[in-house]
C-alpha cells in the first residue's frame, strides 16, 4: 500500500490578523492506495464538539492548505482539567 492523500477534517473557524474569517483544519489520518486499486483509510484521532460536523476531506500530501493546526486555547485547557 502506498500512502496518497491526508484525511481532513475543518474543526471550526478563527479569524486572522486581516480580520477575515478562515476555517480551521486538522489532519486525522491517511488515505492509501491498495494494489487492486481500491481505497484504505487509517484514521488516527477524530474531532468532537460541535464545531465538527461529521465530513472528512481527503487533500492531495504536497498541499500546503489546508494543514493542521495548533490546538485551541480552549483545547489546551480542557487537557490542563484533566486529572491525569
Amino acid at each position: 500500500m502506498k500512502q496518497f492523500k491526508k484525511v481532513v477534517a475543518t474543526v471550526g473557524k478563527y479569524t486572522d490578523a486581516n480580520g477575515n474569517e478562515k476555517s480551521r483544519y486538522v489532519t486525522v489520518g491517511k488515505a492509501f492506495l491498495r494494489d487492486d486499486k481500491s481505497v484504505t483509510i487509517k484514521v488516527d484521532s477524530m474531532p468532537v464538539g460541535n464545531e465538527f460536523n461529521g465530513w472528512l476531506n481527503l487533500y492531495d500530501l504536497d498541499e500546503d492548505k489546508p494543514r493542521t493546526v495548533a490546538p485551541t486555547p480552549q483545547a489546551v485547557k480542557a487537557d490542563e482539567d484533566l486529572p491525569f
